[in-house]
């Protein structure tokens, strides 16, 4: 019984740990970073995206869309970076459509928030499930 206790008391514990900062996540390997690498200086804008752990998505892979582009896929834990013309833009996430059997469900479903980038600015959306998949501005 006490291993069925602690196994629970672990399990509710780590599902209160802090989401990672953008400096703690890892970058997304470079073979899942499909657009948006190359900087144009002077003329673009930065957008970073961070992806929270998640037990809810098991290993499964998220698309990260702007302007409904599949620009990377991320794991859990893990942040991109992507240079983007200035201007409105769409930033989404949803089911990575390059996944294979369990990961390949649903692939219509994605979540989008609207936002407005200015020549050389930085902003950063986390990706969390509160209680279902969102992507939102964050500061942190």
């Amino acid at each position: 019984m006490r291993p069925l206790i602690t196994a629970v008391i672990i399990a509710t514990l780590s599902g209160c740990a802090a989401p990672p900062t953008v400096g703690e996540a890892l970058p997304a390997p470079g073979n899942r970073l499909l657009a948006l690498q190359t900087e144009e200086h002077g003329k673009d804008a930065t957008v970073t995206v961070v992806r929270e752990s998640a037990a809810q998505a098991g290993h499964c892979f998220f698309g990260i869309f702007v302007d409904g582009q599949l620009v990377a896929r991320l794991d859990n834990n893990e942040k991109a970076s992507f240079h983007i013309k200035p201007g409105r833009r769409l930033i989404g996430v949803g089911a990575d459509p390059q996944g294979a059997g369990p990961c390949s469900q649903n692939t219509q479903f994605k979540r989008e928030v609207a936002t407005w980038l200015q020549i050389g600015e930085n902003q950063t959306f986390r990706i969390a499930f509160q209680p279902m998949l969102d992507i939102r501005p964050s500061s942190y």
